[in-house]
C-alpha cells in the first residue's frame, strides 16, 4: 500500500488521521470533578465541559465562587464566571487576603521563561515496550508500568480493581408511567432518548472494567491489546445505544447559580400535587401541557444524566443539561451520541493513570462494547426479551463475573485473533446502517476548549464547516477492501510493539506438568500399540532391493538398475548414524556424505 494513499485532498493536507486528543495532551490534562478541600476550584477544563456538562452548578446548592473577570467581557458571553459551588468545602474568608508564594526561578533560566520539564523516559524503554515514545508521549504516568513491575505475590497491585460508578440499577429500578399513557411516551421518543431506558444493566462486571481501562491510552483513544488498538467508534454508540450521532454538537457555558436556579424553577418548578390538582380540577388544557412538558423534562434530565453523562457523585447532576430541553421538539437535533462517547474516554484517560481507582462515564455502555466485540471473555446471556429492533446494548443479561481483573488481564495478554469479533452488528444493519459520520476521525470537543483563544463562536462555526469534510475517511483513503477481518497494512504489528505497551505481566516460564492421574493406564495403551519402527522399516526396504540387485532383477545400464541404487542410498544413512553415533572421538556425522560414499563403493 501507498504511504500517500489518501493524505492529500483538493490539493489541501487531509487531517483525517490526526486526533484532537492529542492536541489535548501537549497541555495541562482536564481538571477532575469532585469538591476539593484546598484552594480555588478551577474555573474551566473540567470533563462536563468538554463532554456536555457545565462542571459547575447542580441540583444541590453550593457556595457560589467567582474569579476577578471583566465585567464587560462577561456580560458578551466570552468570560466564564461564577463555576462551582460548595456548602461544605473550606474556602478562606472573604476579607482574608490568601498568602502570597514567591516563585522561585532556577538560576539559570531568565524570570520569564518557565523550567523545561524534565524526561522522564527512559532512553532505551519500558521492559515489554514501548522502545520508541513517539506515539505514546505520557507513558510515564500510565499504570501499566508498576502492573509489569510488580511481583507476582503483589496482590495489593495486580488485584487492584477499580471503583466502577454506575447509576444503571437507578434506571431500570425507577417507577415509569405506564407504556399506555401516551402522551408521555410519545414525547420522550420523539427526543431520540427513549432507547437509553432498555440499555442499562444492574450488575457490572468491576473486574472486566478495570482490565480495559488499564490498556486505554489517552494519546490514541484506543486500548491496545496484542492483536493491535481497539476503540470505541460512532458506530458502536449507534447500534448499542440508538442514540442521534448527527446534528450540532452540544455547545454550552458554565453557568452560575443564579442561572442554574432560574432554569429549574422554569423548567421543573412543579411539585407532583400541583400536577394532579390541575388535572382533578379540569384545568385549561394549556397549564396542564405545560405540567406535562415540565415532567417530561425532569425524567429526560434524570435518563441523561444517569446514563451517558453519568459522574463520580452518583448524587448530583448537571441543570445545565436543561437548556437542551426548553423545546422538546428539538431535543433530537442534537448529538447525544458523541457527547456520550467524548465523556466516557474522558474518564477513561484519568483512569488509566498510575494511581487511579475509580471509573465514570456509562459504564453499562462500556461493557456492552466489550462484550459485544469480547463475546468469550465475560459472564453474560442473551436476554430473552430481546428484539432485533432494539438496542444491541439490550441484548445481554449480564453475571457477576470475577471481583479482580488478574484473570481478564491473562486472557487479553494471550489472546488469539479468532477471541475479537470484527464485525459485530452485520446482522443490525437493515436497523442501523453504517452512514458516513461513522467514518469521522478525530475527538469533536468543545470548540471553546479546542479552538485557539479569541476566535468568536461565529468564527468556529465556519472554520467548523470548512475543515468538518477534511476529517472524513473518503473511499481514497480507505484503501484496499480486506479479505479478512483481521489484515492489516504490512509491518504495522511490528511497529505497534515497538511505540507500545500490549502485554501489560511479564511471560513467566511455564510449570512442569503435572502427572496424569492415568498415567499407568497410558503407557498400557501405547505399548499395546503395534506401531511399525521406522528403522525395521528402513531395513526391509534394503533387504528387498538388495535381493532384487542380486537377482539380477534389475540390470546394469538399465534406468531401474540406477533408480535401485539411489533409493538404497537414501535408506544407508539410517544404518550408518545409529552406529557412528555410539563411537567415540568422531566428528558430526553428515548422512549425505555417507550416502556419496556408499554410491561410490
Amino acid at each position: 500500500m501507498e504511504h500517500n494513499i489518501g493524505r492529500s485532498r483538493l490539493g489541501r493536507p487531509s487531517q483525517a488521521h490526526s486526533s484532537a486528543r492529542r492536541e489535548a495532551t501537549a497541555g495541562n490534562p482536564p481538571a477532575k470533578r469532585g469538591r476539593r478541600r484546598q484552594g480555588q476550584p478551577p474555573s474551566q477544563g473540567t470533563h462536563d465541559n468538554e463532554a456536555g456538562g457545565s462542571g459547575a452548578t447542580r441540583s444541590h446548592s453550593r457556595r457560589q465562587q467567582v474569579d476577578d473577570v471583566d465585567v464587560d467581557a462577561a456580560e458578551d458571553g466570552n468570560v466564564n464566571v461564577g463555576q462551582y459551588f460548595a456548602d461544605d468545602a473550606d474556602w478562606p474568608d472573604e476579607d482574608e487576603e490568601p498568602p502570597e508564594q514567591e516563585m522561585q526561578q532556577p538560576p539559570h533560566q531568565p524570570p520569564h521563561q518557565p523550567p523545561h520539564a524534565p524526561n522522564l523516559q527512559p532512553e532505551d524503554g519500558y521492559p515489554g515496550g514501548p522502545f520508541n515514545f513517539s506515539l505514546l508521549t505520557e507513558y510515564h504516568k500510565h499504570m501499566a508500568i508498576p502492573i509489569w513491575n510488580a511481583e507476582p505475590d503483589d496482590e495489593k497491585i495486580l488485584k487492584k480493581t477499580m471503583r466502577a460508578i454506575t447509576n444503571g440499577k437507578r434506571v431500570i429500578n425507577l417507577p415509569k408511567m405506564d407504556r399506555n399513557v401516551d402522551w408521555f411516551w410519545r414525547a420522550i421518543e420523539a427526543t431520540g432518548l427513549e432507547p437509553l431506558t432498555r440499555t442499562n444493566y444492574s450488575i457490572i462486571d468491576h473486574g472486566v472494567l478495570t482490565a480495559f481501562a488499564e490498556r486505554w491510552h489517552s494519546e490514541t483513544s484506543t486500548f491496545h491489546i496484542p492483536i493491535g488498538e481497539v476503540g470505541i467508534t460512532l458506530d458502536d454508540v449507534q447500534c448499542l445505544l440508538h442514540i442521534p450521532i448527527e446534528g450540532k454538537l452540544l455547545n454550552h457555558r458554565k453557568i452560575t447559580r443564579a442561572e442554574g436556579v432560574e432554569l429549574v424553577n422554569t423548567y421543573l418548578g412543579v411539585p407532583e400535587s400541583k400536577f394532579d390538582k390541575a388535572v382533578n380540577e379540569n384545568r385549561p388544557m394549556h397549564e396542564i401541557t405545560v405540567l406535562r412538558q415540565q415532567c417530561i423534562r425532569a425524567f429526560l434530565l434524570f435518563l441523561v444524566c444517569t446514563t451517558i453523562f453519568s459522574n463520580k457523585s452518583q448524587f448530583y447532576v448537571d441543570v445545565v443539561y436543561l437548556s437542551y430541553f426548553q423545546d422538546l421538539s428539538e431535543v433530537n437535533q442534537w448529538n447525544w451520541g458523541v457527547a456520550a462517547l467524548t465523556y466516557l474516554q474522558h474518564y477513561l484517560d484519568d483512569s488509566c493513570k498510575a494511581g487511579g481507582g475509580q471509573v465514570a462515564g456509562y459504564l453499562s455502555f462500556y461493557q456492552g462494547w466489550i462484550m459485544m466485540h469480547f463475546p468469550k471473555m465475560t459472564v453474560w446471556r442473551r436476554d430473552p426479551n430481546y428484539r432485533e429492533e432494539m438496542p444491541r446494548n439490550a441484548t445481554f443479561s449480564t453475571g457477576q463475573g470475577h471481583r479482580d481483573p488478574v484473570l481478564y488481564r491473562q486472557f487479553l495478554d494471550n489472546m488469539q485473533v479468532s477471541d475479537f469479533e470484527f464485525c459485530p452488528y452485520d446482522g443490525h444493519r437493515h436497523v442501523r446502517p453504517l452512514i458516513d459520520v461513522c467514518w469521522f476521525s478525530g475527538i469533536p470537543r468543545d470548540p471553546a476548549a479546542a479552538a485557539p483563544a479569541g476566535m468568536s463562536l461565529l468564527q468556529i462555526d465556519r472554520v467548523f464547516m470548512e475543515e468538518v469534510e477534511m476529517r472524513m475517511i473518503d473511499e481514497e483513503m480507505r484503501g484496499p477492501t480486506v479479505v479478512r477481518a483481521w489484515d492489516h497494512v504490512p509491518g504495522y504489528i511490528s511497529w505497534f510493539y515497538k511505540v507500545s505497551h500490549p502485554i501489560m505481566r511479564p511471560i513467566a516460564a511455564p510449570e512442569p506438568p503435572l502427572r496424569p492421574a492415568n498415567l499407568e493406564v497410558l503407557i498400557e495403551e501405547q505399548e499395546s500399540q503395534s506401531v511399525p519402527d521406522t528403522l525395521d522399516i528402513c531395513r526391509n526396504v534394503r533387504t528387498e532391493l538388495r535381493r532384487a540387485l542380486e537377482a539380477n532383477e534389475a540390470l546394469p545400464g538399465t534406468t531401474i538398475y540406477e533408480t535401485v541404487n539411489r533409493v538404497l542410498g537414501f535408506v544407508e544413512p539410517a544404518f550408518l548414524y545409529r552406529s557412528r553415533r555410539r563411537l567415540p572421538g568422531r566428528g558430526r556425522f553428515d548422512p549425505h556424505d555417507a550416502a556419496r560414499r556408499f554410491n561410490t563403493q
